[in-house]
């Protein structure tokens, strides 16, 4: 142990996978707080809106939210339905050791569509 983990003790930890592990969930749910803060309000106002869910996947929990919002949306333009916004939280699953994209997000979201 050297002096800068002395002076700092938090520091030896997030320079450790756990430490990586615990920023990268606080990331998570700020991402998807801000997403809901955004969201919600306008989701409250229109009780006729039709429920759209889609799933996504990405290198981020950014991206894989984004994406599984897109599949929601574009449900939801098959029936000619384009204002949507999110309803709920959406959900973000982690996985550190996929056999085929390694460290990989999915995620799930729910959105709220009316024509």
């Amino acid at each position: 142990m050297d002096m800068r983990d002395m002076r700092f003790p938090g520091l030896r930890d997030i320079r450790s996978g756990a430490g990586r592990r615990a920023v990268a969930a606080c990331a998570v749910a700020g991402a998807a707080l801000s997403l809901l803060a955004v969201a919600v309000p306008q989701a409250a106002a229109d009780p006729q809106a039709k429920l759209f869910t889609g799933g996504g996947r990405g290198p981020t929990a950014a991206v894989a939210i984004q994406s599984a919002v897109e599949d929601a949306e574009t449900s939801a333009s098959a029936e000619q339905l384009y204002t949507c916004v999110l309803v709920g939280e959406p959900q973000v699953f982690e996985t550190l050791d996929d056999p085929n994209f390694g460290h990989v997000f999915r995620a799930e979201a729910t959105v709220g569509c009316t024509p």
